[in-house]
């Protein structure tokens, strides 16, 4: 299950982020991460703990519930 919960931020994160035409690079850079850990979490080769997942929800404007959407 756990897995299934990265993979569904993850792709959640990759549509939310193309759609504010924001590139990894700069979505890391607004939330203190690097783009290849973006690259990661949006792929599900590495998930995400609670708070860096708030962090991200919040800059792009979403409620966290909705990246599990």
């Amino acid at each position: 299950m756990g897995q299934d919960i990265c993979k569904i931020f993850g792709r959640k994160l990759h549509k939310l982020r193309t759609a504010k035409g924001l590139s990894q690079e700069e979505l890391g850079f607004e939330v203190g991460l690097d783009k290849s850990t973006i690259g990661k979490y949006e792929l599900a080769h590495r998930c995400i703990n609670i708070r860096q997942a708030k962090t991200i929800a919040d800059a792009l404007g979403v409620k966290l519930s909705e990246m599990l959407d």
